[in-house]
Formats: C-alpha cells, structure tokens, sequence
C-alpha cells in the first residue's frame, strides 16, 4: 500500500487523480483522529504524532479504518510524502529516470521530490520507486531538503548513537544535522538509530512531524507523552529555546540539574501490558518496569516523563524466625530521554500467597521456579498453556507452597534517597 501525505488544498483531488492511476492501492482519506485508526491503540509508541498529522488533514489512513503503521515505505511513497507535506522551491530540474515512465503513479511526485532537493537519483539513472527507504534515507532527505547542515563536531553528535557506525559515509553530516534540529525519532530505544533499518509508516510520520516542529509549523508534543521519550534531544547549549531547559529569548538554553525528593513515589507499570509477575518465594529475577504517570515537581515541570524505563530486580524479603515468605521490588537504575541514573527506591513487602487459581494465571508473566509450585496449589499441570512468558531468574529451591504475585501498577515504590535530573523532556 502507498503512503498518502497531503495538503489540504490538495488531498480530495490528488488522491482521486492517483487513485485511477494506482486502484485500489492507495490509502484514501481517513477521518482525521486516530481514535479511527483501529491499528493505532493508546499506547502505542507513535500515536502523538500520527494523531497531529491526522488532526491537520496532513496524513491518512485506508479506508477500513486502519493506519497499517508498520508497514513499511517505499521510495516513491516517500517521495509523495514530501512533496505534500512540505512546500520547499523547486531548484533542480529532474532528470528523466530509467524506472519511473511519465505513466508512473508516482512520476510527478517524484520529479518534485528531486527539484525540492529530498530526493536524487542512483549513478546508473535510476530512482528504485519501488525499493523500500532505510530510516538514514528518510532522515538525510529531509535533512537535505529542509536545508539543514550540522554546526560543531558531526563524530560528537552522532556518538548519541550505540550504533553511530552503521552510518553510512555520505549521511554522516544529514544525520547529524537532523539530530541537532530534533528530527530523530528512535523507538524502542532513543540511542540506537537502526540507519539501515527499513522505515515504516510510524518512523515516517514522527519525522516529517518533528520536521514540521522544526519549522514551527506544527507544537512540540505536549508534557508527559511518553512519545517524547522517543525524540533525540541532542543539547548544543545553543538549542532554539523549544528543547529541555528554559530558553532566554536569545536562543540560549539554561537547562539545570533538578532535583527528585527522597519520599516520591513512583506509579509503575508492567511496559504495554497489565500483567501480575508470579515468583517463587527465595527467588531473585531481573525485571524492567516503566513510569505511568510523570513526576512533576512544584512548578508543574516534568521531572520524569511517563513511559521512562526504571530498571531493578524483584528480590526475597527476610523475615526474622520464618522461612522466606514475602518479596520486593528494588530499582537500580532510570533511563530518562536516554539517560540512565543510579536510584535508590524499593517498595514494601508482598506477602507470598497460595490463593491463586488458573483464572488468575491468564497472561501473567511467571518464572519456572513459581511454575512448578503453581502446579500443586492449582492442580493445573500444563501451566504452559495458561502463562504469556517466562521471566528467567534464579531458580532457587524452596520449600514454601506458595508464590509471590507482583501487580506492578500496585507497588508503592518509593525514593528512598535524592537524585537529580540533567535533562527535563519537557516542561
């Protein structure tokens, strides 16, 4: 399926005009709110910007309601993207490409694309329309054609990514450049780029929207969104005032540590998912949790963003004069826009417990020390048909006829020490 991103003085006709061309092919308006979007749930990583582009007649769905936001784009889809998304002068005169005939659905979009500077062509002639677009493609085109360039050292910026050396020569400086101006958009992990990677829907519409932010033709996603966890937020200290810190009307940021009492607590969640984690009681197992509602402090800014990774172990409590009965949960770590800081914060005691039943068990997450005891308390022997997946841990012995039954979004867990935050994702 094509891609489809439009102007709104353009769409009804263009989609009409290219739907002859293309049948049935093509993506035809959708009603612009996500909430139609079937595929696009509420916690999925890139909903903010597909619902802004959809909310401004700027992109579409397909006409059974869906986005498809995984499926991934071509080039002569992307060059139908930028061509409507964006209104750049047309400075080069195309060449006529040995693959794309005046017939070509996408032949005028293309033409464009090129003389607006997106896009070029391979040395043989060829523009390839129908092979899919890397994400470094994605971001060196919009880089190239927004007329970005990248200011100060290209190796320091692109050492924001684990994987800066799959960058392929001639995107070193875009990618840069895209960094600085906030374009890049990296789900599920902010340091790892995945340049070869072949961009899906989702990957398109959060860059062309941090494009158009970039522009300010379009708001910086609002305080709190997880989405926001996903934006490079590459920090010069020359920032244009819309980044983390506060700007002071010159384009300089003034971004400070700040500080996360000892005594917040912390809401967590299981990431995309309201699942119980069952263990066995002595056993220690490694888990991560996410933030579900952000931490503000007196001003209302944003400390901690919802959906920041906190990362720690689900660990055996010891009761003077009893067997081990009860666990906890202890962070180690919490990963904010990128960066990780050591914290102290556990929760209290939960108490080990033989009233569970095979109703319970559905979707839990279960390690394989808990299973075999869950299989004597609910007589249920085939307990691999009943549990979603297995947390791997030690599998200590124990004698208890019981388990620990962990609901994450029911921990109380609390700060049990200061830390300050270097960077705010948004205020």
């Amino acid at each position: 399926m094509m891609s489809t991103v439009l102007n709104r003085s353009a769409m009804t006709a263009t989609l009409v005009t290219l739907g002859a061309v293309a049948g049935s092919t093509l993506a035809l308006p959708a009603i612009a709110q996500t909430s139609d979007f079937s595929d696009v749930g509420a916690n999925y990583w890139a909903r903010p910007f597909i619902e802004n582009l959809a909310e401004e007649n700027i992109i579409a769905g397909f006409p059974d309601g869906t986005f498809r936001p995984d499926q991934p784009v071509t080039r002569a889809q992307f060059a139908a993207i930028v061509r409507n998304a964006f209104e750049q002068p047309l400075d080069r005169t195309p060449p006529r490409f040995s693959d794309v005939p005046s017939s070509y659905w996408a032949s005028a979009a293309i033409d464009d694309a090129y003389s607006q500077g997106f896009l070029s062509g391979y040395p043989n002639g060829a523009f390839q329309p129908e092979t899919q677009i890397p994400r470094v493609q994605v971001l060196v085109a919009l880089a190239n054609g927004l007329d970005y360039s990248a200011s100060g050292s290209v190796n320091e910026v692109l050492n924001t990514y684990r994987d800066a050396g799959q960058i392929p020569e001639y995107g070193r400086g875009p990618v840069a450049a895209a960094t600085q101006n906030r374009l890049v958009v990296n789900y599920p992990n902010v340091d790892v780029l995945g340049p070869q990677r072949t961009a899906t829907r989702a990957d398109v519409a959060a860059f062309i929207y941090q494009a158009l932010v970039a522009q300010e033709r379009q708001p910086a996603l609002a305080a709190g969104l997880s989405a926001s966890n996903y934006i490079v937020n590459y920090n010069t200290g020359t920032g244009t005032g819309t980044g983390t810190g506060t700007g002071t009307g010159n384009g300089t940021s003034t971004s400070s540590p700040r500080l996360v009492p000892n005594g917040t607590q912390l809401d967590v969640r299981y990431p995309n998912a309201d699942v119980d984690i069952v263990v066995a009681p002595g056993q220690s197992v490694a888990t991560n949790l996410e933030i579900a509602q952000p931490i503000r402090n007196s001003q209302n800014q944003v400390l901690i963003p919802a959906g920041s990774s906190v990362q720690g172990r689900i660990v055996p409590v010891e009761i003077r004069g009893a067997d081990v009965t009860a666990a906890k949960f202890v962070a180690d770590t919490l990963t904010v826009n990128g960066r990780t800081y050591n914290i102290n914060a556990e929760s209290s005691a939960i108490a080990a417990t033989t009233s569970v039943n095979n109703t319970t068990l559905q979707g839990a997450l279960i390690t394989g020390a808990a299973e075999s005891i869950l299989a004597s308390i609910t007589g249920n022997r085939n307990l691999g048909g009943v549990i979603g997946a297995v947390i791997n841990g030690e599998n200590q012995p124990t004698s208890n006829n019981a388990v620990v039954v962990i609901r994450p979004s029911d921990l109380d867990l609390t700060l049990r020490s200061d830390f300050t935050v270097d960077a705010i994702a948004n205020n």
